[in-house]
């Protein structure tokens, strides 16, 4: 039988000790996208938003990206198994953790790129 409390406490661990790369992960993306509008401030574009706009888009999604991550508990609760010996356990959970963050690296690409866009968006 399954001690949840143990297994809980192993996917915490599991987890947050990751949550701090996956957030590095998603910084050089993000600001990759908002990097044409170093090039269109270059050129006189008028900026409709501040610089404490910008900050608190990017911050608000990295909250949004935080809140997606805590979808890997979903994870676990769907996978869990007290085999020590488990797929999930062996691989399961390395896979998952690559693949959410190519795949929070393409968001934050685009949250970057969409911030850009509202920065310096043509009327």
């Amino acid at each position: 039988m399954l001690d949840y409390e143990s297994f809980r406490h192993a996917a915490l661990r599991y987890w947050e000790k990751r949550r701090l790369w996956y957030n590095l992960a998603l910084v050089p993306p993000a600001l990759l996208g908002y990097a044409p509008s170093a090039l269109s401030a270059a050129v006189g574009d008028q900026q409709r938003l501040g610089s404490a706009g910008v900050i608190g888009l990017f911050v608000l999604s990295a909250v949004g990206a935080n809140v997606c991550y805590s979808g890997a508990y979903a994870l676990e609760f769907f996978f869990a198994t007290d085999d020590p010996h488990s797929r999930w356990l062996r691989s399961g959970r390395r896979f998952f953790f690559v693949a959410g963050i190519l795949f929070g690296m393409g968001l934050a690409f685009i949250g970057g790129r969409n911030i850009h866009i509202m920065e310096y968006s043509f009327r």
